[in-house]
C-alpha cells in the first residue's frame, strides 16, 4: 500500500502537537505493502492479506476495517475496489470521520447507486445524498472522498458525482463490504492529522448481540437462541403469555430455506419466563408450505393459532416436480389462510377453519369478547390455489379484510374492508396487526412497500377505527422504518411496537414506544433490540412479564454462517 501524506501538512501537525503536548503517531510509509497493526478489523471476515489488500467478506453481515494509526480532519481517501457476484446490493463503503465503529460519514458504492450517509449509534443510516450509477462484479473501480471543512466531494472512476455538506468532526478512515466479498487496494490517504476528542474504542464492550446494553429508553438484559436451527431453518414466529404465566411461541419450522415445500407450524414452551424452552412439537404439517404462525389465548383459556399455507415454492425449478406430484384435491384442502383451536393447553387441536385474509401474528380479543383480525386476501400469487374461492364473497384479486368471530374462532365473518387512500395502493399493503386502546379505539398497522424492492421506501402505516372496526380513518405514516409491527398495550397504558428492519446500516430488531395512544411514535429514541447478521430476519412479537420486563421473540441467524433460528431478547423499558 502507498500512503500519500502531504509533508507540509504532516510537519505542521507535528509542530502543533509538540506545542500543545498531544502525542501523535506517525503513519508508517510502506510502499506497496500494509502492516495489519495499522488496521482495526471488527470481525474475522475482514482481513489484511499478505499481498497488501483488504479482503472484506460481507456476505453474512457487513464487515469493517478502520485505519488505526491516524485520525484526520480535512482528508482525501482514494482506493481501488472490486466486488464479487452475490445476491444483494454488492456494496463497498468508504468511511471518513469515524469516532467509533458506529459513528462516521460513509459513501456506499453498491450495484445501483452511490449513497452518502451519516451514521451514529442512535441513527445508523441518515441519508444525505445519492446518485444512480451501475456497478458490475469482478471489475475494478476507483473511488475517492475529499472533505474540506464541511464540504465533502464524492468521486467515482475519476469523475466527481456530487458534493454535500457534512460534519467536520475529525476521525479515522476505513472501509466496509455488505452482501458481497469486497477487495480494496492501492489506498491513498492525504490529510490534516487531528487527534480524536475521545479515545476510539470497540463498542462491543457494553453491548449485547450488537446493540448497546444501556439505551435512552431501554436496558437490554440478554439475547439468545431459544430454538437453534442447526441444519434446518426457522421463520416468522409469534409469542403469547398464558394466564398461568406459561409462554408459548409458534413459528414455521423444520424448513430448509426461506422458500421451500417443507414448512410446518411448530411450537415451543417455557415455564420460567423464557429462560429455558422445550423442544419443538409440530401442530400442522400440510401438503404445502405452512408459514407465518400466530398464537392467541382467549379469556376462557382457549388457544387460537393462525397460519397460511403457500405454494410459492412451485415457482422454483428445484420444486416444480414436487409440486406437480401433489394431488390437486389436497392443495385445495390445505392451501390458504387458517385458524385452529385448542381447549387443553395445546395438547390437541380441532380441525382448521378457513379465513379470508392472512396476517403473521393473528388477531386479538376485544374487551367485548369478540375476536378481530385484519388480514390481506390475495387471489393466486401462491397463497390461494386457483380453483378454490370463498363462496361467501367475491373479493377480487386483493383486499384488506376485517374479520370477526363471536364463537371463539370456530367460524369467521367479514365485518368490513379497508380501502387505501391515495397515494397508497392495495398491492403496497401487507401483514397488518391491531391493538385495542382503553377507550375502545382500534389501532392498526400495515407493512407498506412504497417503491417495490427499495428498502428505504418501506415503512409502517397506521389507521384507526372508533366504531368497533366498521369504518376506518385514512392511512397515515408512523415514522417507523421497519415492518411488520407487533403491537402491545403495556402496563400503565403506553403502546409498544416491535419490528424488524432490513435497511443497510439498520439491519436488526427494533422497537418504538408511543406515550400518547398511538398519536405519535418516539422514533427519535428507537430501541435497538438486537443487531442482525443478514436481512433475512424479523417478525418480532413481545409479551410483558409480571415484573414489567419484556420478552421479544423473532427469527434471525444467531451467528455468521448459520441458518435463521428462533431467538429472544429480554429487556426492560426505562
Amino acid at each position: 500500500m502507498v500512503y500519500n501524506i502531504g509533508m507540509k501538512k504532516q510537519l505542521l501537525s507535528l509542530a502543533i502537537a509538540a506545542f500543545v503536548a498531544v502525542p501523535l503517531v506517525v503513519a508508517e510509509m510502506a510502499p506497496l505493502s500494509m502492516s495489519p497493526k495499522f488496521w482495526t478489523t471488527l470481525t474475522p471476515s475482514a482481513v489484511v492479506t499478505p499481498d497488501g489488500t483488504l479482503s472484506l467478506d460481507g456476505t453474512k453481515r457487513p464487515t469493517f476495517a478502520f485505519y488505526s494509526a491516524e485520525s484526520y480532519g480535512d482528508v482525501s481517501l482514494e482506493a481501488r475496489y472490486s466486488v464479487a457476484k452475490a445476491n444483494g446490493v454488492m456494496a463497498v463503503g468508504f468511511i471518513i470521520g469515524s469516532t467509533d465503529p458506529e459513528s462516521f460519514i460513509r459513501a456506499h458504492y453498491d450495484r445501483r447507486s452511490v449513497i452518502l450517509s451519516q451514521c451514529t449509534a442512535g441513527e445508523p443510516h441518515r441519508e444525505i445524498k445519492r446518485m444512480r450509477k451501475d456497478q458490475a462484479p469482478d471489475t475494478w473501480y476507483t473511488a475517492k472522498l475529499v472533505r474540506k471543512g464541511k464540504t465533502l466531494e464524492v468521486f467515482f472512476n475519476g469523475k466527481k458525482l456530487y458534493e454535500a455538506e457534512v460534519p467536520d468532526t475529525p476521525g479515522r478512515v476505513g472501509f466496509y463490504a455488505s452482501q458481497t466479498v469486497g477487495t480494496v487496494k492501492d489506498i491513498h490517504i492525504d490529510g490534516v492529522r487531528v487527534p480524536l476528542a475521545k479515545p476510539w474504542k470497540n463498542l462491543e464492550e457494553g453491548r449485547i448481540h450488537g446493540v448497546p446494553r444501556e439505551q435512552a429508553r431501554a436496558e437490554i438484559i440478554w439475547t439468545r437462541a431459544i430454538c437453534p436451527s442447526k441444519d434446518r431453518y426457522i421463520g416468522w414466529p409469534t409469542v403469547c403469555r398464558r394466564r398461568d404465566g406459561e409462554l408459548l411461541a409458534v413459528f414455521s419450522g423444520d424448513r430448509i430455506a426461506h422458500v421451500c415445500p417443507w414448512g410446518k407450524v411448530q411450537m415451543v414452551r417455557s415455564s420460567d419466563n423464557g429462560e429455558t424452552w422445550s423442544a419443538p412439537v409440530t401442530l400442522k404439517d400440510g401438503v404445502a408450505d405452512d408459514r407465518d404462525a400466530g398464537i392467541l389465548e382467549l379469556a376462557d383459556g382457549t388457544l387460537v393459532v393462525n397460519w397460511f399455507s403457500s405454494v410459492v415454492f412451485a415457482q422454483r425449478d428445484e420444486w416444480k416436480a414436487h409440486f406437480k406430484a401433489i394431488p390437486n384435491a389436497d392443495l385445495i384442502r390445505d392451501v390458504g389462510y387458517f385458524t385452529m383451536r385448542s381447549t387443553d393447553g395445546g395438547k390437541t387441536w380441532e380441525a382448521p377453519v378457513r379465513m379470508l385474509g392472512s396476517t403473521p401474528h393473528g388477531g386479538i380479543q376485544l374487551k367485548s369478547g369478540r375476536l378481530m383480525t385484519i388480514g390481506r386476501y390475495q387471489k393466486g400469487g401462491g397463497n390461494v390455489v386457483d380453483g378454490w374461492d370463498d363462496p361467501r364473497l367475491k373479493l377480487g384479486k386483493c383486499a384488506l379484510t376485517v374479520e370477526v368471530s363471536d364463537d371463539g374462532a370456530r367460524s369467521w365473518q367479514l365485518l368490513s374492508k379497508i380501502t387505501p387512500n391515495e397515494p397508497y395502493k392495495f398491492g403496497q399493503l401487507h401483514e397488518p396487526y391491531l391493538v385495542e386502546l382503553d377507550d375502545g379505539t382500534i389501532l392498526a398497522h400495515f407493512r407498506h412497500h412504497g417503491d417495490g424492492g427499495n428498502q428505504l421506501k418501506r415503512s409502517t402505516l397506521q389507521c384507526e377505527s372508533t366504531d368497533a372496526g366498521k369504518t376506518w380513518t385514512p392511512l397515515h405514516p408512523t415514522g417507523i422504518r421497519g415492518y411488520p409491527t407487533h403491537l402491545l398495550k403495556l402496563k400503565g397504558g403506553r403502546l409498544l411496537a416491535v419490528y424488524g428492519c432490513r435497511i443497510p446500516g439498520r439491519i436488526g430488531e427494533w422497537a418504538a414506544v408511543s406515550d400518547d395512544n398511538g398519536k405519535t411514535w418516539d422514533v427519535a429514541r428507537e430501541i435497538r433490540i438486537a443487531g442482525g447478521i443478514s436481512s433475512d430476519l424479523g417478525y418480532p412479537s413481545t409479551v410483558q412479564l409480571d415484573d414489567g420486563s419484556l420478552l421479544t421473540v423473532y427469527y434471525q441467524a444467531f451467528k455468521c454462517g448459520e441458518n435463521p433460528s428462533l431467538m429472544a431478547t429480554k429487556w426492560r423499558l426505562k
